[in-house]
C-alpha cells in the first residue's frame, strides 16, 4: 500500500509539473507578444512630431498595462508552482523518516525529482524578475528622453524627480542580485524586499510621468 501512495504521489507531481509548463509557455507567449508591441511603439516615438508623440505616449502607456498584467501572471503561476513544490518536498522529507528500506529509495528518488523541479522553477521566477527589472530601464529611459522636451521652468523638477527615479531603480537591482545569490531559505524573503523596491520605482516613476506628460 505504501508504495502504491508514493507511485500515485509521484504521478500527480508529474501531472502538476506538466500543467506548470504549458502555463508558462502561455504566459511566456503574452509577455512576448506586449513586449514586442511596446518595444515597437518606443522605436516609432523617437522620429515623431511632438503631436505623434502624445498620441503614441498613450498607446504605450496601455500595452505596458498588458505587459505588466501578463508579467503579473508569469510571476504568480512560478510562485504558486513553487510553493506547491516545496510542500511536496516537505511531505517527502516527513514520509522518509518513517519508511521501509524499499519505500525509502523510491521516495529518495521522487525527492530528488522535487528538488531538481524546484531548481528550475526558482530560476524561472530569477528570468521574470530579471526582465521586470530591464523593462522598467526602458521606461526610466523613456521617461528622460521625454523630459528633455519639456518646458524649461518644469525641467528641474522633472530632472530630479528621474533621478529619484533611478536611485530606486539601482536599489532594486542591487535586491535582484540578492535574491540570485539567496540559498533557499532566504529566497522568498530577498525575493518580497526585491518586489516591494519594484513597487517603488513603478510608484515614483507614475508621479515623474505624470508631471512630463502635463509639461510637453
Amino acid at each position: 500500500m505504501t508504495q502504491q501512495l508514493k507511485t500515485s504521489s509521484t504521478t500527480d507531481f508529474e501531472a502538476r509539473k506538466k500543467a506548470f509548463h504549458e502555463a508558462m509557455k502561455k504566459a511566456e507567449s503574452q509577455v512576448s507578444a506586449a513586449t514586442t508591441e511596446v518595444a515597437k511603439l518606443r522605436a516609432e516615438m523617437k522620429t515623431q512630431t511632438a503631436e505623434a508623440k502624445r498620441k503614441t505616449a498613450a498607446q504605450i502607456q496601455e500595452a505596458t498595462k498588458q505587459l505588466d498584467a501578463a508579467r503579473q501572471q508569469e510571476q504568480r503561476t512560478v510562485e504558486a508552482h513553487l510553493k506547491a513544490i516545496h510542500e511536496d518536498i516537505e511531505a517527502t522529507n516527513a514520509e522518509l523518516k518513517h519508511a521501509t528500506a524499499a519505500a525509502k529509495m523510491a521516495g529518495e528518488a521522487k525527492a530528488k525529482l522535487m528538488r531538481e523541479e524546484y531548481e528550475s522553477a526558482r530560476h524561472s521566477l530569477i528570468a521574470v524578475m530579471d526582465a521586470e527589472v530591464a523593462e522598467w530601464k526602458g521606461r526610466i529611459d523613456e521617461a528622460t528622453r521625454l523630459a528633455g522636451e519639456v518646458k524649461s521652468d518644469v525641467k528641474a523638477k522633472v530632472q530630479k524627480q528621474l533621478a529619484d527615479v533611478q536611485a530606486k531603480h539601482d536599489a532594486a537591482q542591487k535586491k535582484l542580485q540578492a535574491v540570485k545569490q539567496a540559498d533557499t531559505k532566504a529566497f522568498h524573503e530577498l525575493q518580497r524586499g526585491m518586489q516591494a523596491a519594484i513597487g517603488e520605482v513603478k510608484t515614483a516613476l507614475q508621479h515623474a510621468r505624470a508631471d512630463i506628460d502635463a509639461a510637453l
